[in-house]
């Protein structure tokens, strides 16, 4: 495999909720990052460093475009009523934020009909793959694929199964699994931010990944030889941007009612995107303070189809709402709010956000973390940034400029220097389920089985690493393990309980298991097997090698639910 000093060229992949994007630098230039600038919008109203996170499928379910041509097409199509068959899907990432996620899950496309998700997914990260294919040979003579070492940005807080996911989709997608690499997007984030010269070292600092979709935290310690120690595990949850979005829809749905905002997104979607894009633009202005009135312009089409399903004006309805002179019409196609309102949009996702910051913050050894660095796409935001520093004065603040590139750079330099990272929290205790010989002392009498010729206890769970260990990135823990039975297994098992005893308590969940064939001729218990855990990587990786045949086997994870 290409590690960072020999590949000539580190990829990034940004998957992002709502947007996505590409990077890339030279060995000989790592922090010179290169980051595609082509993706505009087809109104011309919103140009972004990065393209929606949004498929369409041809009515054969195949594969036409992603990101604005997406959605563009299919607001097109839309117009001739044309697009019936044809699907696009919008915002899926969300997805993996369960924990219980499978390769048989779903998401559904903008009507409402599920499809495969891995698809999808590979869909995505292929078409990412060959645009930026495409602009790496406009730029380069004679540089290979091979030469490229890729890495795909992840929330530090997905489970390992999303991890596995998204790893066998862009594999799928015809990336070289011996040349990816998964990096925590918190993590890279605080690469990017040590790269600006931001003055860390000795600091404690956490890093405040606000994207579309998770507000991902991470908390770090830079050493003195410049690699930065994880110290926290990471944690986090389901409070982007896209809730104020949700909030955004629901009031025009209070407004124009669901009827028409639904014939809005189905029938005429041009209008549609544009009042979306319209509303992204206001949002990444609007400030906590602000006390002026926010004018959004809305589609003629969508106020005529109000009035006509609701059966009176609109300047009626909103009369008869309870927002009085705080919402009111401007001209045919705007629509004037009070900033109180916008603000009640933001309220919920980011208030949720800085409490759980403040609770890990008031954390026994969390106590001298005195910086904040907040990234992101919606930590642009100034409303989230005032609300930061109103919150948390105590704290400094630093949003590095470019704040929702900064995960997509950071992913880039971590790729050419992945040792940057020298250890992590744990966020779960990791073990195998082992048969103990009883002891009265310490296993419940109704426990105990009698099992080759004396008194056993089944099910224990055999810790190999506890919660909030602090693991070097390049730690094995290592267990070895007489067979009793053929085939005989080895069964991982994590739970977020520090000290569990057996793996049937609640909690403790199994991430894979891996079949291990006897030796013929040989008795079991004088065979042999060794487990070892390779922590404090981005993946975790287990392998068992049995000491009689040589034969090595690594750990698949059990998703297939």
């Amino acid at each position: 495999m290409a590690n960072g000093s020999q590949c000539l060229i580190v990829a990034a992949f940004d998957f992002g909720t709502t947007y996505s994007g590409y990077a890339f630098s030279f060995n000989d230039s790592p922090h010179d990052v290169i980051i595609n600038k082509s993706w505009a919008a087809g109104s011309g109203k919103l140009i972004s460093l990065k393209t929606p996170t949004s498929v369409l499928l041809n009515e054969y379910d195949e594969f036409d475009s992603f990101g604005f041509d997406a959605e563009d097409k299919y607001s097109s199509l839309a117009e001739e009523e044309k697009h019936h068959g044809w699907r696009l899907f919008r915002r899926f990432k969300m997805v993996l934020h369960n924990q219980r996620i499978s390769r048989s899950a779903t998401v559904e496309d903008l009507e409402g009909e599920p499809f495969p998700a891995k698809p999808i997914f590979t869909m995505s990260l292929k078409y990412l793959l060959q645009h930026l294919l495409d602009a790496l040979s406009m730029r380069t003579i004679g540089t290979r694929e091979t030469d490229i070492k890729y890495i795909i940005t992840v929330p530090a807080i997905w489970g390992v199964a999303a991890k596995q996911f998204m790893r066998e989709a862009a594999i799928e997608a015809g990336i070289d699994g011996d040349r990816l690499k998964l990096a925590l997007e918190p993590e890279a984030a605080a690469v990017c931010c040590e790269a600006l010269g931001h003055t860390l070292v000795g600091h404690k600092f956490m890093v405040v990944d606000l994207g579309g979709g998770t507000a991902d935290i991470s908390v770090h310690e830079k050493q003195s030889d410049g690699s930065l120690k994880n110290i926290h595990a990471p944690s986090g949850g389901p409070w982007g941007g896209i809730y104020v979005d949700a909030n955004f829809i629901e009031f025009m749905a209070e407004l124009f009612g669901t009827m028409a905002i639904n014939a809005l997104q189905s029938k005429d979607m041009y209008d549609y995107f544009d009042m979306i894009r319209d509303f992204e633009v206001k949002k990444r202005k609007f400030e906590f303070d602000s006390q002026s009135d926010i004018t959004f312009r809305i589609p003629i089409i969508l106020k005529e189809i109000s009035e006509e399903q609701c059966h009176q004006s609109l300047s009626e309805r909103l009369a008869s709402l309870k927002y009085g002179r705080k919402v009111f019409t401007r001209g045919r196609d705007k629509l004037g709010v009070n900033s109180s309102i916008i603000q009640n949009w933001f309220t919920e996702p980011v208030s949720k956000t800085v409490n759980h910051i403040s609770r890990v913050l008031k954390e026994q050894r969390m106590k001298d973390v005195g910086l904040i660095v907040l990234v992101g796409g919606f930590a642009d935001s100034p409303y989230v940034q005032q609300r930061f520093r109103q919150e948390l004065p105590e704290k400094q603040l630093i949003v590095p400029g470019e704040a929702g590139l900064a995960v997509l750079k950071g992913a880039v330099m971590f790729g050419h220097k992945p040792d940057i990272i020298s250890s992590r929290v744990m966020d779960h205790t990791y073990g195998v389920k082992i048969n103990e010989i009883y002891d009265e002392e310490k296993h419940p009498i109704d426990k105990k089985v009698y099992r080759q010729g004396e008194w056993r206890v089944e099910n224990c769970f055999e810790i190999f690493v506890r919660a909030n260990d602090d693991v070097p990135v390049d730690s094995k823990v290592t267990r070895n393990f007489t067979l009793s039975d053929n085939p005989d297994y080895v069964v991982i098992h994590r739970t977020q309980n520090e000290d569990p005893i057996f793996t049937t308590e609640s909690g403790c969940d199994i991430l894979g298991t891996l079949a291990v064939d006897a030796e013929i001729g040989i008795p079991l218990l004088e065979q042999e097997i060794q487990v070892t855990f390779m922590f404090g990587d981005t993946d975790l990786h287990v392998l068992c090698t049995h000491f009689n045949t040589g034969i090595v086997k690594t750990l698949t994870l059990n998703i297939c639910n």
